[in-house]
């Protein structure tokens, strides 16, 4: 005997719904969105020994790695030693300091605006970034004291959002003693 069309509707509709409440988020038309930055924006008196973390609500693309930095003082500031890496699920990128971080300094994290998921849709920072102290990156922030050219360095591909004209988003913080 057949099910009724209505109640295979009904139960598709059913399973989708607890799939999306209990389970993973599926990525869709829209790309995986930043959900968590931490040290957020703004914070101040962060531990010299703290990790980076940058989470989304599903996998990231591969090396997207790549695409993240942590900056001494500003956006335009040296590069911090140390690994970036993805984590096991694809969801967060992580980073450890090669040595611990300088007391009272500013550091800032550095997230491209090109970064896609799994699937290749772009990444979205806007819906949460603000929230957590972003701050939008914008060319003129790349091309000072960096000397990056737009094909190069933080301003190619993964860095570079290729329709809404920025550079990604950037989250400081300033360590304690």
């Amino acid at each position: 005997m057949r099910a009724a069309p209505y109640l295979t509707t009904a139960l598709l509709v059913t399973g989708l719904t607890a799939a999306c409440a209990d389970g993973p988020t599926v990525a869709g038309a829209d790309g995986a969105r930043l959900l968590g930055v931490e040290p957020q924006g703004g914070q101040v008196g962060v531990s010299i020994a703290t990790t980076v973390t940058v989470t989304f609500d599903h996998p990231l693309g591969p090396r997207m790695e790549e695409f993240v930095a942590l900056h001494e003082g500003d956006v335009s500031g040296p590069l911090v030693a140390g690994l970036w890496s993805t984590s096991e699920e694809g969801a967060a990128l992580v980073f450890e300091p090669a040595a611990p971080l300088k007391a009272n300094t500013q550091y800032t994290i550095h997230i491209g605006g090109g970064m896609t998921d799994r699937l290749g849709a772009h990444v979205d920072l806007g819906i949460h970034g603000p929230a957590m102290g972003g701050m939008w990156v914008t060319e003129t922030m790349m091309t000072g004291s960096l000397g990056m050219g737009p094909t190069g360095g933080m301003m190619g591909t993964g860095w570079a959002h290729p329709t809404d004209g920025t550079f990604g988003m950037t989250f400081s913080f300033w360590t304690g003693t």
